[in-house]
Order: structure tokens, then sequence, then C-alpha cells
């Protein structure tokens, strides 16, 4: 029985694990689809477009689709970084998803690690959800929650949390796929969706003039996301950013491991001259 065939879209190293994935079980990839104007320099190689290029796939611009590629049976988007064309989602015959970091409706947008810390939620998720006109606004067909400690969270740890999770999400739809099992389509009910655009996102890093200090711990921790602007205090027009605790002491581990690491791998190299 042949695999199906797909057009894969995405950015980020969760998408070189999945795209790997399809390749593996055999998925017939027409095309893979990477980003022309966002990159991320400081996550370690092989990005996307290497990763494609190594398995000898065709590597594409969202433009190139319209012409280069015809029907498939699957568009994925897998945090693709603009909108999927409509044009584009209507080459699947069954099925153009798009995979989110985060759970939906209440977590659309921007932000979506940063605010579920802010906000103190025990709970967080990833989802699966079918293209709809716009970001993150399409027919639910999964959502993976799990427990989280707020508390003791960045929003950096927890987009690292939701990314392992989301790569068993998109297993789990990929097995879907090939055992012909129906693909659900819940509509997201309208009183619950909640979408942040950037625009409106990047204010929430200020921290209350009258915060107290839990308060400004939580923002420092909910912010922390390197290499990006962290949460800040404002005095007199100059933003001073906040370092949470936890990152300061992670940080002190890994560069006193670092240095102890050199340091002894010179006395050994002084033992052996």
């Amino acid at each position: 029985m042949s695999k199906p065939s797909v057009i894969f879209m995405g950015s980020k190293p969760g998408s070189v694990v999945a795209l790997t994935h399809l390749h593996e079980q055999g998925w017939d990839i027409k095309a893979v689809c990477v980003s022309g104007t966002i990159s991320h320099p400081w996550y370690p190689e092989p990005d996307l477009k290497m990763a494609a290029r190594s398995l000898g796939l065709p590597v594409v611009r969202q433009k190139d689709l319209f012409s280069l590629v015809g029907p498939v049976d699957v568009v994925i988007s897998y945090m693709f970084r603009h909108l999927v064309k409509p044009e584009i989602a209507k080459k699947a015959g069954l099925a153009a998803v798009n995979f989110h970091a985060a759970p939906l409706p209440e977590y659309g947008g921007w932000g979506t690690y940063n605010l579920a810390i802010l906000e103190q939620k025990s709970e967080f998720g990833c989802t699966c959800h079918h293209l709809g006109e716009g970001f993150d606004d399409g027919p639910l067909l999964k959502v993976r929650r799990f427990p989280i400690q707020s508390d003791v969270l960045t929003g950096f740890a927890l987009e690292q949390l939701a990314q392992k999770e989301m790569i068993t999400l998109f297993k789990q739809f990929v097995a879907m796929v090939e055992r012909g099992a129906d693909l659900p389509a819940e509509p997201q009910p309208p009183h619950k969706v909640r979408y942040h655009s950037l625009e409106e996102f990047l204010p929430l890093k200020r921290i209350p003039n009258d915060a107290d200090q839990e308060t400004v711990e939580r923002y420092a921790r909910a912010f922390w996301f390197p290499p990006y602007e962290g949460a800040y205090v404002e005095n007199n027009g100059v933003k001073l950013e906040v370092v949470p605790q936890i990152a300061r002491e992670t940080m002190a581990a890994q560069l006193c491991g670092d240095a102890l690491t050199d340091l002894f791998a010179q006395l050994r190299q002084h033992d052996v001259e």
C-alpha cells in the first residue's frame, strides 16, 4: 500500500524531527517549504532546509508551490512562520493541518508560553488543527494537554516542554492518517477563542510599577526567552530588563560546568606533556 503524499511546511528544530519521521515512515514528500524571511541562527544545525536537502528532498518557498507541486493527500504546516495560502491548503485531498505549540482555542498567536506562566496555569498543551482562513483559527483535530508547574518554569523552559509534546502529537497524527482513521474537525468555540498579535503581546512584558516581589519574579520567569527581550521595568523612559533567579542559577551552572570542563582538559593535556 502506498504511503500518503505530502507538502511539508515548517520552521524551528521540531520541524526537522517531524520531517525526518515522515521520511522514515516512507511518506511521499513532494516538497519542503521553508520561510524566506525569518531565520533562527541561534538554533543548532541542521535547520529544515539543510535536513531536507540531506534527504534529497526539493526545498521551495511558498510562492513556488502554486506551479511546482500538484494535488497531494496532506498539507502540513509545522510552526510555519507565514500564513498558508488557501490555494496551497486546497491542494490537500485528505487534510491540510497546522501544528501549534500551545492549546487552542485559549492560546492562539504570540506569547503563548509566556502568558501561561504569567497566568499561573497548571496545564498547557499543543494542538493539531485544520487550516482556516487566518492564524490558528481552523477546526481542532486534536489537542494534547499536559500538566505544568508554572511557578518554577520560564517561558523558554515551557517552550521546550511543548515542543517535545508536539512531536508525540505529530506522530499520533501520522499514525491516524496511515491507518485511515477519521480525522476530527471540531469547531473552536468563539467564546473561548483568544489570540494575541505581536503588537498586543510586546507591551505585556512591562512589569507594573506597583508589582510586588512575587509578581516581578513571575514576570521575569514568564518572559525569559533568550535571545529575545525579557520582562522589564521602565525608569524615566529607560528599559531595565529583569533576569529571573532560576535563569541566573541555570546560567551559572552551565558556565561553571563549561569552564571546569575546559580547565580539566587543559590539566590532563599538561600531565601528558
